[in-house]
């Protein structure tokens, strides 16, 4: 693969929302609604988060008079049925924005409900979706515009993405649902709102399973095929900054000045990442597909083990921009021939998954028996993100990998 960073052509289509970063951010949510000439937004959230007065508080205070309701029925199977009833409550409410609140399978869910927002009939788009897998945004409708109030950091806000659970039976059993997704440059958030004081408030379990799936990004966007030096320059940063404020995630009571670096490199990771007709994260996010349904475990916590398994092999087969990782990641690479540099790399990724104190085999896993690898594998084989990544494995090879992460 050609060095993206001897490329002297590149093209980076790409228009992200409003950032807003800081502590007690999420009082200019009504002066974002405002700027934009919205004037009412629904929130939308998941049951845990809409009960945690200590983030619905900051955002029902800041969104002040344009406060119009709060749609706390999202999961993480992040179901059409859920958003096909976002959709319709602000089409029949007259309500002008969507202002999502929690983690990824809220923001996917907004997303959703923003593509069916842009149909007279969403309930007849739903439809149309179980069958086609996807919900496209309608050629001649505007999708319902989003602000991201973001509190993990697995990065699923600064995107033009998201999946959805096909289904419109909001009591599904998640492992039996298929999966669809939306995929429109129309559907990045206007706006984005990163306080970090929201983020200290879910629980650290959650938030540093997160973290290793918002690192994973930044990782992936070097080796990426469509890597140009300006994701080169974000996803690089974003590791620094990850590896640096990460040790504090953990803490009950964390540095802030650690924990804002934290929040701040998971933007960077995610900064370019996600463009139309360019998705830069590829094989490791492949891998943790493979565990998505079937296992009660968070799909951060499966790139903790996987991550460093994956990286080695991936350098086993290709270069895999590992001088630009090491860098990134702080390895003195002075007199560091190829195997050193590739070895330095998987150690110091191994670090952060150390320091967020995540397991390191598959075999912590729930329900998870050595004996589901082989399917695992088949699954993984599958995965879509393949064709972005920097190497193909073989079935035969995705299972050597597994069974040295076991």
């Amino acid at each position: 693969m050609t060095d993206p960073a001897t490329r002297r052509e590149f093209t980076l289509d790409y228009d992200p929302g409003e950032i807003r970063f800081g502590r007690g951010a999420a009082g200019d949510l009504g002066d974002l609604l405002a700027a934009r000439g919205l004037a009412s937004a629904l929130v939308m959230t998941g049951a845990n988060v809409g009960a945690n007065r200590d983030v619905m508080d900051p955002v029902e205070d800041g969104l002040g008079d344009s406060l119009a309701g709060v749609f706390d029925e999202t999961t993480p199977a992040k179901t059409l049925g859920a958003a096909l009833d976002a959709a319709e409550r602000v089409q029949a409410e007259g309500i002008e924005a969507i202002v999502a609140v929690g983690s990824g399978s809220t923001l996917d869910a907004a997303k959703v409900a923003s593509a069916l927002g842009s149909y007279a009939d969403p309930a007849a788009a739903a439809e149309h979706a179980l069958s086609a897998g996807s919900v496209p945004v309608a050629d001649d409708g505007q999708p319902t515009p989003v602000i991201a109030v973001p509190t993990t950091l697995a990065g699923a806000d600064l995107s033009v993405i998201g999946g959805v659970g096909l289904t419109l039976d909001s009591d599904a059993d998640p492992s039996e649902i298929p999966s669809g997704g939306v995929s429109s440059r129309r559907l990045m958030p206007t706006a984005l709102c990163y306080d970090p004081e929201l983020f200290e408030t879910t629980p650290r379990s959650v938030l540093t399973a997160s973290a290793m799936n918002g690192f994973d990004k930044a990782v992936e966007c070097c080796y990426s095929p469509h890597a140009t030096p300006i994701t080169d320059g974000t996803a690089s940063r974003g590791l620094a900054l990850m590896r640096s404020g990460f040790a504090a995630l953990p803490d009950s009571d964390p540095d802030p000045e650690q924990f804002d670096d934290a929040v701040a490199g998971v933007v960077c990771a995610q900064y370019g990442i996600s463009t139309p007709g360019a998705y830069r994260a590829s094989i490791i996010h492949a891998f943790g597909h493979g565990f998505s349904n079937d296992y009660d475990a968070h799909q951060g916590t499966v790139h903790g083990v996987l991550a460093p398994h994956v990286l080695r092999y991936v350098f086993s087969e290709v270069d895999g921009r590992r001088r630009l990782l090491a860098t990134a990641l702080g390895v003195d690479t002075a007199g560091m021939g190829d195997a050193e540099l590739a070895d330095a790399v998987v150690d110091a990724v191994a670090g952060v998954r150390d320091d967020l104190g995540l397991p390191t085999e598959l075999r912590a896993i729930d329900g998870l028996g050595r004996e589901h690898l082989p399917d695992i594998a088949e699954t993984i084989h599958e995965d879509g993100l393949f064709a972005e990544a920097p190497v193909q494995p073989s079935v035969s090879e995705i299972l050597e990998v597994l069974e040295g992460a076991w």
